[in-house]
């Protein structure tokens, strides 16, 4: 029997369990196998089991006295195998069905909670992706109760997330386990990755592991590309709104032997229409180009060895501003005020593993990018070319049979060179950073798994720092999980490209230092419980997590109305988050997810201690999903109650000037309507059309004093309407 290996697992956050029975979980339906992932494979009579990976792959401890390997998953039938000492064992599942021989399609559970794992992750598959547009991974999003996107400004389209209260540079950005989407990309990196594109995404919060890196503060997320070697031959999503946006993404895989695989991708996308609802002469929204082409290859060999690799090519053009403005205006005072933003990218990324026996295996990873940028924001110019190498050797040991110690430990290296121009300023930045690390997973029996890493780099400029990082999962009971988790992280932020959407100001940037060092511990407790209510799932979840600053880059837009500072901080920081979750098949298909987050997030400004302007206090999600029994329909419907927050006051303001933002509501609502290979999907976001007023302030002088576009806290778009096609063709399989 062939050699199963789960290589991808090595380059995610979930570590520490032996693997002397390793396979693959397929089922049958109609006499074609299709890979089952999310299946769940356990020991008879215990509670010690594992998830099957996205492309079907597990790996299991194995255990004294019990031989019976349980695999399950929904709407197929449950099969037991006894294991005889093999090394892999492979299932195949056949799919459920009732008497009249009618086809009863359970749901696919969109988004789960793993609850092996010692990192507290919310898995989400595509089933939860197409409960909205999810055009690019910034509206993946909407659904999720844990992560808020937002727009950075009110002109380019510039978007940020937020988890835990705090900016998405504090969260380490992924795309196949390596870091990525940083520097230069970080206010559009969102928009680059396509939805269709998406397999799945990972949401891990607190501390991450240190075999990813020294950047995470509050976690990790993590996107996962579709694989060349998957089920999916075919895919084809052509989407178009009503005021005039279209996309096109399409991919395709061949299989070129057993051994190996490619796979095709492109996607385009464009709006060109001048739209100003608000009628206060700027765009509500840039006319945009966009072009992204993606190749995939992976080779296995069917004895332990893998290699999958990737190369990226994106070209994209912004333009925003006054409606009368046209990129080949000469840009003075006289004309009317635009912005441009060019950005082209070449990624190329390799992955490998190696099993060397079933207690060693290695993993090498490594990606190298370039990014270069071309923009103006009315008669301010920034541009930069950014070059970044990564690569990580992991070595993972499985000490013993039982899987009650396991080590993983190697070698990171990171090369980065920044060229910016901000103006007439040059700003030349290289960081070379070489690693170590080490972490080690205690798991003495099913109810407990603790984990403890420590990583230490050496940054050539700011010399030689740890990371240490603490996980702990104790199951109270069989369906009660408690977690808590404790870790340091590090940023040395990219100042200006990392705020260059601030150019949207008629203030100018001053910052004190070219270079610093973000430094911040984050603490976190979790509980999740599984209870049966009316013979259905409810799921429960509380969380608290808390994240104190040493050190970071404050943006002061207060202290001074002729600029805005950008400099170490100087006093405390910290943001606390607390959150409650339910989810719950509140009737056969109609599934209800309610969770309800605060946010205190404060930070010294000017020598006090204030709460972090535009950061609402609150945030609320309440959504419903409901298909019907044969699934050909499919309904979602969505609302987010956003708290009020405080807004910036700039030093010499009137006294009448507002000093916070209100409360508001968005609700979104889908409707698919499937057929056997496509479907048909309609929609409509912001159904309230609660716009922010006055998103762009001085629009009478873009060039005086008073110009600002950049204080966003609420929508700047109203009501959207969109529609769109889906077409997925699958492998054949014997």
């Amino acid at each position: 029997m062939k050699r199963v290996i789960i290589l991808l697992l090595i380059f995610s956050s979930v570590y520490g369990y032996s693997a002397p029975v390793k396979g693959k979980v397929l089922g049958v339906e109609n006499s074609v196998k299709s890979i089952l992932p999310g299946a769940n494979i356990y020991w008879a009579g215990t509670n010690l089991g594992t998830i099957a990976n996205k492309d079907g792959e597990y790996k299991i401890e194995s255990i004294q006295n019990n031989n019976m390997l349980v695999f399950s998953f929904v709407g197929f039938k449950t099969d037991t195998i006894k294991w005889s000492g093999e090394e892999v064992i492979d299932a195949v599942l056949d799919k459920n069905t009732e008497i009249e021989e009618v086809t009863v399609v359970q749901k696919n559970k969109g988004a789960y909670i793993s609850q092996i794992n010692p990192i507290y992750t919310t898995h989400i598959n595509g089933a939860e992706l197409h409960k909205a547009a999810c055009c690019n991974l910034s509206e993946s999003f909407v659904t999720n109760p844990s992560v808020d996107v937002s727009y950075s400004d009110a002109i380019t389209g510039a978007k940020q997330i937020k988890l835990l209260g705090l900016d998405g540079t504090y969260s380490q950005l992924q795309t196949e386990n390596f870091p990525n989407l940083r520097g230069l990309a970080t206010n559009y990196g969102l928009t680059y990755i396509p939805g269709p594109w998406l397999e799945s995404i990972q949401v891990s919060k607190g501390a991450a592991s240190v075999v990813n890196g020294y950047e995470s503060i509050t976690g990790q997320i993590n996107a996962n590309f579709k694989k060349p070697d998957a089920i999916e031959a075919f895919h084809f999503n052509l989407f178009g709104s009503a005021e005039g946006k279209s996309e096109i993404n399409s991919n395709f895989s061949v299989k070129l032997s057993e051994k190996t695989s490619t796979a095709f991708f492109v996607h385009g996308e464009n709006f060109q229409n001048r739209v100003d609802h608000n009628m206060d002469g700027f765009l509500d929204e840039p006319l945009m180009k966009q072009i992204h082409l993606f190749n995939q290859w992976k080779f296995y060999d069917g004895k332990g060895f893998m290699v999958h690799s990737g190369f990226h090519y994106l070209n994209e053009d912004r333009t925003g501003g006054q409606t009368a403005f046209r990129k080949d205006m000469e840009r003075t005072i006289l004309n009317p005020y635009g912005v441009n933003v060019g950005n082209e990218r070449f990624e190329a990324y390799v992955k490998a593993g190696y099993d060397l026996n079933v207690k060693n295996s290695l993993a090498f990873i490594s990606n190298v990018t370039n990014h270069k940028m071309n923009s103006y924001y009315g008669l301010n110019n920034y541009s930069g070319d950014e070059f970044t190498l990564y690569g990580n050797l992991i070595h993972t040991l499985w000490i013993d049979q039982l899987g009650v110690h396991t080590l993983n430990s190697g070698i990171s290296m990171v090369y980065n060179k920044t060229d910016e121009m901000l103006n007439q300023s040059n700003i030349n930045i290289t960081e070379v950073v070489p690693g170590v690390f080490s972490e080690y997973t205690f798991k003495p029996n099913p109810k407990i798994t603790a984990m403890a890493g420590i990583r230490s780099d050496f940054h050539n400029t700011f010399g030689t720092f740890l990371t240490p990082r603490v996980h702990l999962r104790y199951s109270l009971t069989d369906h009660l999980n408690l977690r808590v988790s404790a870790g340091k992280g590090y940023r040395a932020p990219r100042i200006v490209a990392e705020n260059s959407f601030l150019l949207a100001n008629y203030r100018p940037l001053k910052f004190a230092e070219n270079e610093i060092l973000e430094k911040a511990w984050n603490y976190g407790i979790s509980l999740n419980q599984e209870i049966h209510l009316f013979e259905r799932p409810l799921n429960l979840g509380a969380e608290y997590f808390r994240t104190d600053f040493e050190n970071q880059l404050v943006v002061d837009r207060e202290s001074s109305a002729d600029f805005i500072l950008l400099a170490p901080l100087d006093g405390k920081s910290y943001a606390n988050s607390y959150q409650l979750e339910m989810r719950y098949e509140l009737l056969p298909r109609l599934d209800i997810l309610a969770a309800w987050r605060i946010n205190d997030v404060k930070q010294t400004i000017g020598n006090q201690l204030v709460r972090k302007p535009l950061s609402g206090k609150y945030k609320g999600l309440f959504t419903v999903n409901y298909s019907d029994r044969l699934k050909k329909w499919m309904f979602d419907y969505t609302v987010q109650f956003n708290g009020g927050g405080r807004l910036p006051v700039v030093a010499g303001s009137p006294a009448n000037s507002p000093t916070e933002f209100p409360a508001f509501t968005n609700m979104n609502a889908q409707i698919t309507k499937y057929f056997r290979y496509w479907n048909l999907y309609a929609g409509a976001e912001n159904l309230l059309d609660y716009v922010q007023d006055h998103p762009v302030l001085g629009t009478d002088r873009p060039f005086g004093n008073e110009f600002d576009a950049t204080r966003i806290w609420g929508p700047v778009m109203g009501r959207k309407f969109y529609a769109g096609i889906r077409i997925t063709l699958n492998h054949k399989s014997n």
